[in-house]
């Protein structure tokens, strides 16, 4: 199967390859198939393209890989809704916001997790009221270190220029 996507051209996936988000998105619900695939092999960056809309993608993250405190308790009804029977079928991402022309403030939506089951591929977005939707990846106090490191520069610049 192939979507012809804005950002990346003609994409090749298998039907097994899809998350299946029976809600859609936030603002957008009429998208409900995506692909997912990493920025780079060493990147903690994702994209999450959707197949329903090939113009809307998104950059997410593992939320864990940037708080190792992080605890979301997902809803007994969230869990049910995706199939999920075991926490290790768990994946959980949020979506990144880069202002443009400042990397060193990206934030992501802690308050808006997508969560998908991987034995089944389904997933739902949902909602966290104890977290922010705005949540600083950066600290304030590391920006300056984060500007001056090249490789991150040179990925995140990448990036806005794709999205």
């Amino acid at each position: 199967m192939e979507v012809h996507g804005t950002r990346f051209g003609t994409l090749k996936y298998k039907q097994e390859e899809l998350i299946t988000l029976e809600k859609g998105m936030m603002g957008f619900p009429s998208s409900k198939s995506y692909l997912m695939f990493p920025y780079s092999d060493d990147s903690s960056f994702f994209w999450l393209q959707s197949v329903d809309e090939p113009e809307i993608a998104f950059i997410v993250i593992n939320p864990f890989d940037f708080f190792s405190d992080l605890e979301l308790l997902i809803d007994d009804e969230e869990t049910e809704a995706i199939g999920l029977e075991k926490g290790e079928d768990l994946e959980v991402f949020t979506l990144l916001t880069i202002p443009d022309g400042k990397p060193e403030e990206m934030r992501t939506n802690l308050a808006g997790p997508v969560v998908v089951n991987v034995r089944n591929r389904q997933g739902r977005q949902v909602l966290i009221k104890e977290y922010s939707a705005r949540q600083p990846l950066i600290p304030r106090e590391m920006r300056s270190t984060y500007r001056d490191q090249t490789r991150w520069k040179k990925t995140v610049k990448q990036m806005v220029a794709v999205s």
